[in-house]
């Protein structure tokens, strides 16, 4: 059987010392290999000296919090950091990916995405960002769903990476924008708009206590109101959320470069952690 393997992605210890210490925990619950990598966007060689103080930053990183018996294999790669990281994904095929949440600095960045969009959108494997300093292990997990994606298959992905969260399936309803405005031009007021949310709230709530009835375990199921993306926002500010898990969305390359995803603006705005599931990675 294949060993299970946590792949996680530093730029700037001590910075990413939340990164290694979450790899770290997953791997250790899993008895996981752990791959961290580094990638060197300068004419540095990984052989050469950069490479090495950077090999010794991580050792020192590694000593610093506690590796246990977790095995560690340390990679140095030269290059765009996107490209590498996307390559080793192919290659080594890791069941996890671990990073942080890369912001968008320059143009090109703002356009083509972070590192860390730019990897989301490329691979095939589940993405956990870490946005805040670990202290105990995920306890609560809200996995989102829009009721036309895959919430069994996410649910597994987390309860599979995750064996002892409580998890909480949840779906955010709202009539969107144009189909509000379509109502309101053809005579409708406020109390139609209300039995409409109302409507799409009970047929959320019947389609989550579906899934909910076929799942393996014990699921909490939860249907919120608004915007999406806002909705979850709010949601990881709560002190009893830990981590929050999404699909990667549907959105093009194009309309995620100028409008973003649901996706996006979690990573990019949330509290607490995200996880990127990939049920079929």
């Amino acid at each position: 059987m294949t060993k299970t393997r946590i792949l996680a992605a530093v730029a700037d210890l001590p910075k990413d010392d939340a990164v290694l210490a979450r790899a770290l925990e997953i791997a250790a619950a899993r008895d996981a290999t752990l791959t961290i990598v580094h990638v060197l966007e300068c004419e540095a060689t990984p052989a050469g000296q950069a490479g090495q103080a950077t090999r010794d930053a991580i050792g020192a990183a590694l000593d610093r919090l506690g590796r246990g018996r977790v095995i560690c294999d340390i990679r140095i790669e030269a290059g765009s950091a996107p490209a590498c990281l996307i390559d080793l994904c192919d290659t080594l095929a890791p069941d996890l990916v671990v990073m942080r949440a890369h912001q968008r600095k320059g143009i090109a960045e703002k356009i083509l995405g972070s590192t860390t969009d730019r990897v989301i959108a490329a691979i095939r494997q589940s993405v956990l960002i870490v946005k805040r300093a670990p202290g105990l292990p995920y306890g609560v997990v809200l996995v989102a769903t829009d009721g036309t994606d895959d919430p069994e298959g996410s649910l597994a992905c987390v309860a599979h990476i995750l064996p002892d969260a409580a998890l909480h399936l949840v779906q955010v309803v709202r009539i969107v924008p144009q189909q509000e405005e379509a109502m309101l031009r053809t005579g409708t007021d406020q109390a139609g708009l209300r039995a409409q949310r109302n409507a799409l709230a009970r047929a959320a709530n019947q389609q989550l206590s579906t899934v909910a009835s076929r799942f393996g375990r014990k699921l909490a199921t939860h249907v919120l109101r608004g915007d999406p993306a806002a909705a979850l926002i709010r949601a990881s500010r709560l002190a009893k959320v830990d981590l929050i898990a999404a699909g990667p969305g549907h959105t093009s390359l194009i309309r995620r470069a100028f409008v973003g995803s649901v996706t996006r603006r979690l990573v990019q705005d949330a509290a607490c952690d995200i996880l990127i599931t990939r049920p079929n990675g």
